[in-house]
């Protein structure tokens, strides 16, 4: 018995010295200044969040040639060093020996190349060499004779790294930014065409601007002179500086986008004829061998997609096709973010056009011809496609990205398709996302991808699949030696009780299953993103909750019901009422969760996002107030901001009032009880500085103490100094107001 007491009150110091160490880091996490152990603590956090630079992996993917059967990519193979690949053979050979690389660059640098790690990379216009930048300078590598020389910032043969300059497929010319406006210079460097712009009324050049054959460009001619204005103050000396910068809010007046095309030879500006209308336009490309230009214009309420094509030495406009969903919408913000090119793909020899529809509840491919008329079905199922990859000259034979795999609803996957419909066949070997880069020839491809528990692998394979060829394999023997582990997997039901969510879970690398841990819910949950990773580095958002974890946190992320990705059905439950079914998704998932960890403490909950995540983390904090203890709000948005961000969610303002109503955060300001800290950027034009403005008000008002941090000068992502100084904030926050993990003694 004596015995038993001993053992029982060395348990309880233990407890409590650990509860005595815990407030402790929780006093030292609200001081100025982070003590050794705690900063050790936030450094190592941050290492987490820095995981992609430990991984040794080509950052740039492969460049075709024109021949379409070889490409130039980052090997590993002797040190590491650029190698051309043959897919006609599948044989690959280094440019240069790793070794010569760095003796040829530390000669012409003057010092010892250190680790090589590129980012912009492109082909000579004459696709004899490849240039690319190191250490602030331009360097050119010969595809023939490995000879590696340095280029002055002037060379054309360097243009292609340029973001000012667009070099044309064919021909020798030169589409380049001067200011608000733009230029075009022939083969021989001589000025055909230029035109100034004025601020809110400038020349843009976009994507695939040039035609196939290098005779047209098309510019944008952008009007945002009756756009609504915000105020950017520079606060960085006494006299302030203010900067009006457009951002067409919910209910406002919209850009007017104004297409031109440009011709070479004559230097003639041709504008396109107008849509009427307000509307978000994109250029998304040109019909592989016809003179023109095609667009797509969402209406401002997402209801209405429209295709066109215009002429491009007469400017006439013909609409080809016109999509409408009147009880919901068609695109939404995906439309400015690189979701509106892959909606139409032109087929070759006028044989048409292939175009992605959820028409009949998930996103399949359907066939039209060259009017956008006699439209058919190619894949069927209760799965989306998310992209046609292209499709083999002379054949049927067409290659997509799509998540068909019965219980990996996004997992993405290649298969191979015919332009006469039928099955799919899938191509990967293995689940994880799959990203392709198509050949010029449209006989090979390579198939970039990787999984939770995979590093990105690069394979280069033939349409026929009878070659397949390993290019690169990422090294992550550093992010093992960190203690790096994938986070877990699960799947739960939403507050519907029936429909079933994906999720991750993250641990701290030294996670001790008797211990009790606080969770942090991180949140994103925009109705235009999917945030849960499916990829061995993920994004930045899962790389925070890697970081968060290793402060003692179980961190948790999920898609909640009204994200993208998977059926039409899935991502409209929240339509129109946008913030009333996404924190009860969380809340129903974190109680199955911790249902079956004992280690979850579910006393204990914090919730944190940027952004989207801002908005949805004070969200949780009013609406499941004795659900959540905590909350960590950074740049949050709101109903009122951005246009293109809200009414194809919610409708016009006109239209559904009581939506934006009860979506609004700061009516609910006296429903706040626990503690609460926001965080914005002065120079934020995403989400405006003035949401946080208004909920701080709202919360003063309410009597509700909160935190503030203000981030001087700093936009929606703030610049790296500011965005540490962010992130070890939100972490000792919780540490502050949530605790450490606990021991608790055992029972019986």
């Amino acid at each position: 018995m004596r015995r038993s007491l001993v053992c029982l009150g060395c348990l309880l110091v233990f407890v409590l010295d650990a509860e005595v160490h815990a407030a402790s880091l929780a006093e030292a996490a609200s001081g100025p200044t982070p003590p050794p152990e705690l900063r050790a603590r936030l450094d190592r956090a941050q290492d987490f969040l820095q995981l992609p630079a430990r991984i040794e992996d080509s950052l740039v993917p492969p460049r075709w040639l024109k021949d379409g059967a070889r490409l130039v990519f980052w090997s590993q193979a002797e040190g590491g060093t650029w190698a051309l690949a043959d897919a006609r053979t599948g044989k690959v050979k280094p440019l240069l020996s790793g070794a010569d690389l760095r003796e040829h660059l530390s000669r012409l640098l003057g010092a010892p190349a250190k680790r090589l790690r590129f980012t912009e990379v492109a082909l000579t216009p004459d696709e004899r060499g490849l240039v690319f930048t190191h250490a602030g300078r331009v360097f050119r590598l010969g595809l023939e004779d490995g000879a590696l020389t340095e280029l002055s910032k002037d060379d054309r043969d360097g243009g292609g790294l340029s973001r000012e300059h667009v070099v044309a497929p064919e021909g020798g010319a030169v589409a380049a930014r001067r200011g608000e406006g733009f230029a075009v210079l022939d083969a021989a460097g001589r000025t055909v065409v230029e035109r100034a712009g004025e601020r809110g009324w400038d020349w843009r050049i976009p994507d695939k601007a040039w035609s196939p054959d290098g005779r047209f460009l098309v510019v944008w001619h952008v009007d945002a002179r009756a756009v609504h204005q915000v105020p950017v103050v520079d606060y960085s000396s006494p006299l302030e500086k203010v900067e009006w910068v457009p951002y067409a809010k919910t209910g406002t007046p919209l850009p007017r986008w104004e297409a031109h095309v440009v011709e070479v030879a004559t230097g003639r500006v041709t504008a396109a004829a107008p849509v009427d209308g307000e509307h978000h336009d994109a250029f998304v490309g040109w019909w592989p061998d016809r003179n023109e230009a095609l667009f797509l214009h969402l209406s401002r309420d997402g209801k209405r997609l429209d295709l066109t094509a215009v002429e491009a030495t007469t400017g006439a406009r013909r609409r080809v096709l016109r999509e409408e969903r009147p009880e919901s919408f068609v695109m939404g913000l995906d439309f400015e973010v690189g979701g509106a090119a892959p909606r139409v793909f032109p087929l070759p020899a006028n044989r048409g056009f292939l175009w992605l529809s959820e028409r009949d509840g998930w996103r399949h491919v359907y066939y039209y011809d060259s009017e956008g008329r006699r439209p058919r079905q190619l894949t069927r199922g209760a799965f989306p496609v998310h992209e046609v990859v292209g499709v083999e000259p002379g054949t049927d034979a067409l290659l997509v990205v799509a998540s068909a795999e019965p219980g990996s609803p996004y997992a993405q996957l290649v298969y191979r398709g015919s332009l006469k419909g039928g099955a799919l066949k899938r191509v990967s070997s293995a689940e994880g996302l799959h990203r392709v880069s198509f050949a010029p020839s449209g006989r090979y491809y390579v198939d970039t991808w990787s999984s939770r528990t995979q590093p990105r692998l690069r394979e280069l394979r033939s349409m026929d699949g009878r070659m397949n060829v390993r290019l690169t394999t990422s090294d992550v023997s550093q992010v093992e030696a960190m203690g790096y582990v994938p986070p877990e997997g699960f799947v739960v039901r939403a507050a519907d009780g029936v429909t079933p969510l994906h999720g991750v879970l993250y641990k701290p690398r030294d996670f001790d299953a008797s211990k009790r841990y606080p969770v942090l819910a991180y949140v994103y949950a925009g109705p235009f993103l999917n945030v849960v990773p499916w990829s061995y580095v993920g994004s930045g958002m899962s790389l925070n909750c890697a970081g968060l974890a290793q402060l003692g946190f179980v961190v948790v992320l999920l898609d909640p019901r009204g994200t993208p990705g998977r059926s039409k059905a899935f991502q409209d439950a929240n339509y129109g009422r946008v913030g009333q079914t996404e924190i009860p998704d969380y809340v129903e998932g974190l109680k199955q969760l911790g249902a079956t960890r004992p280690w979850m403490d579910l006393e204990r909950v914090g919730i944190h996002g940027t952004s989207w995540g801002g908005y949805f983390a004070l969200r949780g904090m009013l609406t499941a107030p004795d659900f959540f203890k905590a909350g960590y709000a950074g740049a949050p948005g709101a109903m009122e901001e951005e246009a293109i961000i809200n009414e194809p969610y919610l409708g016009l303002p006109s239209s559904n009032p009581e939506g934006y109503a009860v979506g609004s955060n700061p009516p609910l300001a006296g429903k706040l009880q626990g503690h609460l800290k926001l965080m914005h950027g002065t120079s934020d034009v995403n989400a405006t500085l003035s949401v946080t403005m208004r909920m701080a008000d709202a919360l003063i008002r309410a009597g509700k103490h909160f935190e503030l941090l203000i981030l001087p000068g700093e936009p929606h992502s703030p610049s790296p100094a500011a965005y540490r100084f962010y992130f070890d904030d939100v972490g000792m926050f919780f540490l502050r107001t949530l605790g450490e993990p606990r021991s608790e003694p055992q029972r019986g």
